[in-house]
């Protein structure tokens, strides 16, 4: 599915959650958030870290509006505790359906989002895995001159900041001598558009969506 719109229908679809209070719409997006990473061949952790994460937000949300709560009501606890999952799994049933590449290069294509944001973006995520070895390194450094840098550490965090800084703008010259422009037209290696179908599987996700939230179940 292309990404903008798959993007559109999880954000919909989050909206309305955030103001209903059906618990079996909160269930359907987790059941559909488990179909596509088991389509997916999700590795076990994921399945963890999405169980185990909003655990405890969950847990505390329902113990707060069951037992501390004017009215005590259950059904409402429930409605909150389960929609912490929905959350989580509506982020699974993006992440899991689709790559951040795939997502910035549609969003340009596709909802002409500006390229300057775009590249920014894909420079920034490429950057992380260089951006760790970096601060290994200057850790490793510091500790043969016998000195020990934690994460909240002055000194680390500075240096981190200046190497960042001396890449940023390495890279924009790189992109500079190699022809980008800010607001000028561009070609593009693949192309994304948006077919037909897109649009007629998300009216039908939605629609789906929007039985269970006002058919009148719980």
């Amino acid at each position: 599915m292309n990404p903008t719109v798959l993007l559109i229908v999880v954000l919909l679809c989050g909206i309305e959650v955030s103001f209903t209070k059906v618990i079996s719409a909160n269930v359907l997006l987790i059941l559909v958030g488990l179909v596509i990473m088991l389509f997916r061949q999700a590795n076990w952790r994921s399945y963890v870290r999405l169980f185990l994460l909003p655990l405890l937000p969950a847990l505390g949300v329902w113990f707060s509006m069951t037992y501390f709560s004017v009215g005590h009501d259950i059904h409402f606890a429930w409605v909150l505790a389960t929609r912490i999952y929905a959350y989580s799994f509506l982020g699974a049933i993006f992440t899991f359906s689709t790559t951040i590449s795939q997502t910035l290069a549609s969003l340009e294509q596709n909802a002409h989002i500006p390229t300057t944001f775009v590249y920014g973006m894909l420079a920034a995520l490429n950057f992380v895995p260089k951006i760790r070895s970096e601060v290994q390194t200057i850790k490793v450094s510091a500790q043969m001159r016998g000195i020990t840098l934690h994460f909240w550490s002055p000194q680390l965090l500075f240096k981190s900041i200046l190497a960042a800084l001396k890449w940023s703008e390495n890279l924009a010259e790189a992109m500079t001598s190699h022809g980008f422009a800010e607001n000028k037209p561009r070609t593009h290696y693949s192309v994304i558009k948006i077919s037909w179908w897109n649009y007629l599987v998300a009216i039908i996700a939605l629609a789906i969506f929007q039985m269970f939230l006002f058919a009148g179940l719980p």
